[in-house]
């Protein structure tokens, strides 16, 4: 038989028993609905962390930060000998890097930028024309990540006394929409040294979108940020700070992993790029879409023995039409065949409307998300059902359907046609 020829008998071999087929695609069809909404889960927010973090700079741009002692907490750490080039610090806090630090790093070969990495705290911010204040905890580093703006610009590297303002803080400091605040006077107040409040003047260069990772975080440039610290920290202080940006000349992927060998070797330091920081955030994304995911297989798998049911009760009823069909000739490959592409064609009517009613629940899903919990995250697309969404499904499933009728498949390749002709 042909192969069209095949497809056509097995498809209308399904209609045989109604009732049957459709109890089995029913079950083929919770497992794969399932599977669909939950990969389209995980497209929803891929798609979102991409525009949120995911426009990373050009490659070659790396934190680096003074390696943690060993665990101290360890029950059979042992004293060590001192090392000088170790920055030592203690069980509870972080190592800090100085300017010696950042000497070391721009030392090292193909390195063009080396930026220390500060974080102040702070007190309050007000809009230039207004007295009341609102509470503000801290304000981050100007880092390479292309945040998600509302208005205006990112910061640069030039920029000094500029900061990007989180779009949750446009209505209390007054401002309308994104677009006025631009250009606008702000005054961060923070504690100096000696406990003094101070106030910092800073010109507003771009506003970013609420979203689920960087809510309501601040974002300045260096300059500022070290002019605050100079006065927070007093002294020695000053000139200490959690980690150092470096940037290298070339920005070619492929020699990163190089770029960062040649920065671990320097000293005693931890090296991380940052696109491996926002593939952390992804990865904890996909682990948790995997173990839902893993949900729909099961389902699945359960499926699975519905289709060998189905199969084996047609062989069992259809045993003279086979014995009839080897009689004339049908080869058992040709048989083996017919009833596999049964099964999987169970698996790809089981798909199909799943992926159907998949695509219309997201839909309504991502409308009722868009003006509920979501309706302050803009452009957040809860549930994304991408044709590599819907290609991999039905592969899946059709897969699975046929290793589920192989078993009745063989069955019935197997018969022998006399014996089968002369059963009752």
């Amino acid at each position: 038989m042909k192969a069209f020829d095949i497809v056509r008998t097995a498809n209308r071999n399904l209609l045989r028993s109604k009732l049957r087929t459709s109890l089995t695609i029913s079950a083929i069809f919770i497992g794969a609905f399932t599977l669909t909404l939950t990969n389209a889960l995980g497209d929803g927010a891929q798609d979102y962390l991409n525009r949120q973090l995911g426009n990373v700079s050009a490659p070659g741009v790396f934190y680096v930060v003074p390696k943690l002692n060993d665990n101290l907490f360890a029950s059979n750490a042992e004293p060590k000998e001192y090392d000088p080039a170790k920055k030592e610090g203690n069980s509870f806090q972080t190592p800090s890097m100085t300017n010696d630090d950042l000497n070391i790093l721009k030392k090292v070969e193909g390195v063009e930028l080396v930026r220390p990495y500060r974080t102040v705290s702070t007190e309050y911010i007000r809009k230039g024309d207004q007295l009341n204040k609102l509470s503000l905890s801290a304000i981050n580093p100007y880092t390479s990540l292309n945040l998600d703006l509302a208005a205006g610009r990112l910061l640069k590297t030039e920029d000094k006394n500029a900061v990007i303002l989180p779009e949750n803080y446009l209505k209390p400091l007054g401002f309308a929409k994104p677009a006025d605040a631009v250009n606008a006077s702000i005054y961060l107040g923070y504690r100096s040294a000696v406990g003094k409040i101070e106030e910092y003047k800073a010109t507003v260069v771009g506003v970013m979108k609420k979203n689920l990772v960087t809510e309501g975080e601040f974002h300045v440039d260096d300059y500022m940020l070290q002019k605050i610290a100079q006065q927070q920290g007093g002294g020695r202080a000053a000139d200490q700070f959690a980690a150092a940006i470096v940037t290298f000349k070339d920005t070619v992927p492929e020699k990163e992993n190089e770029q960062k060998q040649r920065l671990g070797s320097a000293g005693s330091y931890s090296v991380l790029s940052l696109k491996e920081q926002v593939a952390t955030i992804n990865n904890v994304v996909s682990a948790i879409t995997t173990g839902l995911s893993l949900v729909g297989l099961i389902a699945l798998f359960a499926a699975s023995f519905g289709i060998i049911n189905t199969l084996l009760m047609s062989v069992y009823e259809r045993t003279k039409e086979i014995g009839l069909m080897k009689a004339l000739g049908m080869h058992r490959s040709s048989v083996f065949l017919l009833f596999a592409v049964e099964a999987m064609l169970v698996g790809f009517w089981g798909s199909i409307v799943a992926i159907a009613a998949a695509y219309g629940t997201s839909q309504f899903v991502n409308d009722w998300a868009a003006t509920s919990f979501l309706k302050d995250f803009e452009s957040f697309t809860l549930l994304i059902i991408t044709p590599t969404n819907v290609l991999s499904v039905i592969g899946l499933i059709m897969a699975i359907a046929f290793l589920a009728g192989t078993l009745p498949a063989i069955k019935a390749s197997r018969l022998n046609p006399i014996d089968a002709l002369r059963s009752e």
